[in-house]
Order: C-alpha cells, then sequence, then structure tokens
C-alpha cells in the first residue's frame, strides 16, 4: 500500500470554507467516490491553502496558484470533500487531504432515503477529458489506494455492507450509486467514465481488497512491527540451516573429517532417510557445541 501511518497524504486543510466550518463530526461507516466532472485534472483548480496554514508557501509551490479564485476553499461554497485526487504543479498525480476523515462532508447531497454524506468519508477524482488511458490509469490507481488506507484505518470491509434505515449500503460506492439508493442526488459520477477504461465498483472493491490481502500477506511492510520482522528473520534462519544440516561438504576436508569421526570426536546428529549418520558438516557451531567437542579433546588428550 502506498499510504500508511508513517506515509500520510499530503494535507490542505480548506478552513475558509463553509462545510469545514459548520459540518460535524460522524462515525465512519465507508468510503464514497466522485469525480468533478469538468475537464481540468488540476488540483489547483479547486484545492488552494488557508492563508494562515503553517505550510502555505510549500503547498502553494506544489499546488501552483489557482489565478480566477474559483477554488473551494471559501464561505460562498456549499460542499466539501475530505479529499481531492488530481494533478499537482509537475504533473505528478497524488492525494491531497482537505478536511478530517472523521468530518461529515458535504459532497453527494440528499435522496428520498436519506444521505450518504452520514457516514461515508468522500472525495473528488479530478476529470480530464475522459480520453486519455494514462491519466486515467494513474487517478484510478491513487483512489483503490487512498480508499485501501481508509479502510485499514477505519476496519472497513471493501466487500461489506451496512445498514441505512432498511438499506444495505456497499461500504464502497460512487455518487451514482448513492442516488440508486435514494441516498443522494442525480449524479453520474463516476459511471459515466470507469465503463469508458473496463472498471466497474466491483473492480475497485476487489483492487482495494487485493492491496488491503497484500499488507496483510507481509507483501508490504512499512507498518510492521519489530517483532514481526524479527518472526520474519527467525524463518529465514530456520529454512537456511535446514539447507545445511545434511552430510554436504568439500573433498578437501576427508582427511580430518574421518579422523574425527574415528576417534569420537565428532558424532552423528541422527540419521539421514537413507540410514546413515548425519554429521551436518555445513550447519553452524555454537559456542554450547564448541564446549562439548573441546571437552572431548581434552579427554581424548588426558587433560581432563
Amino acid at each position: 500500500m502506498k499510504y500508511t501511518e508513517k506515509n500520510k497524504p499530503l494535507q490542505c486543510m480548506m478552513t475558509n470554507s463553509t462545510c469545514y466550518r459548520q459540518t460535524r463530526k460522524m462515525e465512519v461507516k465507508g468510503v464514497l467516490w466522485h469525480s468533478t466532472g469538468a475537464n481540468n485534472p488540476n488540483l489547483r483548480r479547486y484545492v488552494q491553502p488557508s492563508a494562515d496554514d503553517p505550510n502555505y508557501a510549500q503547498l502553494m509551490q506544489l499546488l501552483g496558484k489557482n489565478t480566477g479564485g474559483n477554488d473551494w476553499n471559501h464561505t460562498e461554497h456549499q460542499a466539501g470533500l475530505n479529499c481531492w485526487i488530481g494533478k499537482l504543479a509537475d504533473g505528478t498525480v497524488t492525494t491531497i487531504q482537505t478536511m478530517p476523515w472523521n468530518y461529515r462532508p458535504w459532497g453527494c447531497a440528499s435522496g428520498k432515503n436519506g444521505s450518504c454524506n452520514n457516514g461515508w468519508i468522500q472525495f473528488e477524482i479530478c476529470e480530464d477529458a475522459l480520453n486519455d488511458k494514462d491519466y486515467f490509469d494513474k487517478v484510478y490507481k491513487e483512489a483503490c489506494e487512498i480508499t485501501a488506507y481508509l479502510c485499514k484505518m477505519f476496519n472497513i470491509d471493501p466487500h461489506g455492507t451496512v445498514k441505512y434505515g432498511k438499506i444495505n449500503v456497499p461500504t464502497i460506492l460512487c455518487h451514482q450509486d448513492s442516488y440508486q439508493l435514494g441516498l443522494g442526488s442525480n449524479h453520474g459520477d463516476v459511471l459515466h467514465w470507469f465503463p469508458k477504461f473496463g472498471k466497474t465498483m466491483n473492480d475497485i472493491r476487489n483492487d482495494v481488497a487485493t492491496l488491503l490481502n497484500q499488507q496483510t500477506n507481509g507483501m508490504e511492510d512499512d507498518d510492521m512491527t519489530e517483532a514481526q520482522v524479527k518472526e520474519i528473520c527467525k524463518g529465514v534462519i530456520a529454512e537456511q540451516r535446514k539447507e545445511l544440516q545434511d552430510n554436504d561438504c568439500g573433498t578437501w576436508s576427508k582427511e580430518a573429517r574421518d579422523w574425527a569421526i574415528n576417534c569420537g570426536l565428532i558424532s552423528g546428529g541422527g540419521t539421514l532417510p537413507d540410514g546413515t549418520p548425519n554429521y551436518m558438516w555445513a550447519d553452524q557451531l555454537t559456542r554450547e557445541q564448541a564446549a562439548a567437542l573441546f571437552f572431548r579433546f581434552a579427554k581424548m588428550m588426558g587433560k581432563v
């Protein structure tokens, strides 16, 4: 996974927006995807820092300036999302968080059965002209990465559902899904765009689950504890020793080996499948084993 507790997404809290100032906290139930519906993939169109942001200069350099002043960090915008996905000034596709994750977004509005604003973290993906596969692949991957990060943070099952009244609502859905469930306004996103490149909401849930499984199975190590690292190392060492615990040896040591066996200095450590003694010539020698070896030799020399 790209995002972890050690590698969080960029933050540009849009504290001047009405949503940020007037919303409330929520219990997180899932993640809802939006796309902007306008041909402008640049994050600066929508995201700008507040003047009192301690990282204002750095954020402006990363985002670039919205010269039109129509970004969403203003009181007149009656909408707000938890994060955005799109291009930085240098063309890099990334995610930038604009509200705390447990702040209720003003994103999908309401339908006849209520609103997915009550519990679903929401983000917008900045659209282009909807015909650039390279850009689509990048924002799709980024959206899956941030969703997996949020699923891990809030213990969300990507394939799960939660009850909203009498309705079973997917934990991961898009704006159009919320409308079909009577829990959002009539917008087509993201289903007017994603099928053009062969992606469905089920694909999204499967891809997010794959990212989570990769981390669970140890393919991602950003969040591994010291104890987990030690367990992996112990397993590697054990496997390595298994390979060494046989009679493999070089011809150069034959005379010395025969002498050590014949005089009783070295004894076998069990037997191999063919019944021959296993001297484990290539295995490691512990300090305890070394002490026993020296003691036998001292006895042979009459020193004990």
